[in-house]
């Protein structure tokens, strides 16, 4: 016989408030850097960027904000989701030839007079040098999601690059817009790019440069004076990093930081912060889902109807309600509800704590002597991890280890500093789950081969380790599908297997309550990217 156990919004929030360390902000943390002034803008997260090459697996969102910072893709996306040109003269299109009418042949003519911040020509050398990289298998690259397709690829001339793909790639501009480029005369003659030191010490082409990293503490960046779309109008980036939110907000809310990205204010204190003064509140919806991990070839997660059962026991919508204070939207999918190719024929499966333990029973895990499920000797016992001082996260991972306990399941709480959780314990498969939220790899496109195809398994961005032939099919098929009605039909057959057999479980779609002081212009949320800095050159003091 179990007991029922209960938990409620009060109990949720105030015990994973105080297992993040809970300090009075003020006074807390005040360094040299702490006093803002007109000549510098101090942002704050509380996860620290580890991985500063574009190219490289990145923790979306950390390691991104580098990106946007030192480096320059051909095109950006603006927040309304237009692209726009960056590194390109022009974005290519069929009207203007830079597309073929096929949609194989792509053209796109560069910017002249753009210069590496080492003082260095950019040209063609270095988009084609960036393909190189994407494609060649020795790289640990984030995704080669349309790369692979690309048969050939010319240098045309300094300022020209053609591109020859062997079938169309519908999301092709999703792909570069997500891959930065890097620089030919300091790369091309490393013998391993993955383990260089240009990852640590970035040269880009981008609106800063990296001056000093203090690891644990912050990152300091100068503007770039000679930025080829205008010299940034801050001369000093901080880039500062508080590992608990709640601490954050205390020094967003005293002045000690002028920017609060990534994660953001606590969900209950949304209120609290839109009512502050000279604070501007900044509703941001986010490409994100957060999701449960499940590594796959973990001895308790190998059978798709025991992840099943582990995710229909959840309360996905109590951890909305009670600890996001309904903020964000429930999903199904990997996709948001909102996205075009959302399947809205996907059913809400949870909670249900009495099928799922059916499911485990039918399976093969029956309780022991101590109540704890096994089957061939293997305890159904597990850990999950995240970003430590992430008190939301915290009370979902609590919600989840109750809901798993009262089917005789034993989740254990193994919290880590985002720069060690989201590194090789992540991209080398080493955790048991994960409580994580992911963004489509290739921009808001529902193209999700890099996260669950099998292809993607050790060189791409599959940390589940999934396999299912059907699903690499679909995926393999999508991406060539011009017709939009056909490509929402493809992908809804992708997310009704994924939720069936659960290699990740989604619980919400994110968004978040971002904060900036009102002097700072420019400051805007971005749906469509992964970095609150997309747009730093634009910044100004009022």
């Amino acid at each position: 016989m179990t007991t029922k156990l209960t938990i409620n919004r009060r109990t949720l929030i105030k015990s994973a408030a105080a297992s993040s360390l809970i300090l009075p902000a003020t006074g807390l943390f005040r360094p040299a850097i702490a006093q803002s002034n007109r000549e510098r803008v101090i942002f704050t997260t509380n996860q620290e960027p580890v991985q500063f090459n574009p190219l490289l697996y990145a923790n979306g969102g950390t390691d991104t904000i580098v990106e946007a910072l030192v480096f320059d893709a051909l095109w950006d996306v603006d927040d309304q989701g237009n692209f726009i040109p960056n590194l390109a003269a022009e974005l290519p299109t069929r009207e203007n030839g830079g597309i073929s009418q096929d949609g194989r042949t792509w053209r796109v003519n560069l910017k002249r007079d753009v210069k590496w911040s080492d003082g260095q020509p950019f040209t063609a050398k270095d988009v084609e040098f960036t393909y190189q990289t994407i494609v060649n298998p020795k790289v640990a690259v984030r995704s080669r999601s349309g790369f692979e397709l690309i048969d050939t690829f010319k240098v045309v001339d300094d300022y020209t690059v053609e591109m020859t793909l062997t079938r169309p790639y519908v999301p092709f501009y999703w792909a570069w817009q997500s891959m930065h480029i890097v620089p030919h005369h300091l790369l091309s003659g490393e013998a391993d790019i993955n383990t260089s030191g240009f990852n640590t010490e970035p040269i880009g082409t981008g609106a800063y440069t990296l001056k000093s990293r203090t690891a644990g503490s912050h990152m300091v960046y100068e503007a770039n004076a000679g930025y080829h779309r205008g010299a940034p109008k801050i001369r000093q980036f901080i880039h500062k990093f508080v590992p608990d939110q709640l601490v954050a907000y205390g020094q967003m809310r005293t002045g000690e930081i002028d920017v609060f990205g990534l994660m953001g204010i606590p969900y209950d204190r949304w209120d609290e912060a839109k009512a502050l003064p000279n604070r501007n509140f900044v509703l941001a919806p986010q490409p994100y889902v957060q999701f449960i991990y499940f590594n796959t070839e973990k001895p308790q997660f190998t059978d798709p109807k025991v992840r099943k059962a582990l995710y229909i026991a959840c309360e996905m919508q109590k951890s909305i309600d009670d600890i996001n204070f309904g903020t964000t939207p429930r999903t199904l999918s990997y996709l948001h509800t909102s996205h075009w190719a959302y399947n809205n024929a996907l059913k809400e499966e949870t909670a249900n704590p009495q099928l799922a333990e059916k499911m485990l029973d039918e399976a093969g895990w029956r309780r022991g002597a101590d109540g704890i499920r096994e089957k061939d000797g293997v305890k159904m016992k597990f850990t999950m991890s995240t970003t430590a001082g992430a008190p939301p996260r915290q009370a979902s991972q609590q919600l989840f280890q109750q809901n798993w306990k009262q089917i005789g399941v034993e989740m254990e709480i193994k919290n880590m500093p985002g720069s060690v959780v989201w590194g090789e314990y992540t991209t080398k498969s080493q955790f048991d789950t994960l409580l994580v939220a992911w963004e489509p790899p290739v921009g808001m496109d529902p193209d999700y081969a890099s996260r669950c195809h099998s292809k993607a398994i050790g060189n791409g961005a599959n940390y589940t380790q999934y396999k299912n032939p059907e699903v690499d099919r679909l995926l393999d098929e999508g991406v060539t599908q011009t017709d939009v009605e056909q490509r929402k039909e493809t992908y809804g057959k992708v997310q009704q297997i994924l939720l069936d057999e659960v290699p990740f479980a989604p619980q919400f779609s994110v968004v978040q309550g971002n904060m900036s002081t009102s002097a700072l212009n420019g400051f805007k949320a971005n749906q469509y990217v992964t970095d609150a800095c997309w747009n730093v050159h634009e910044w100004a003091w009022a």
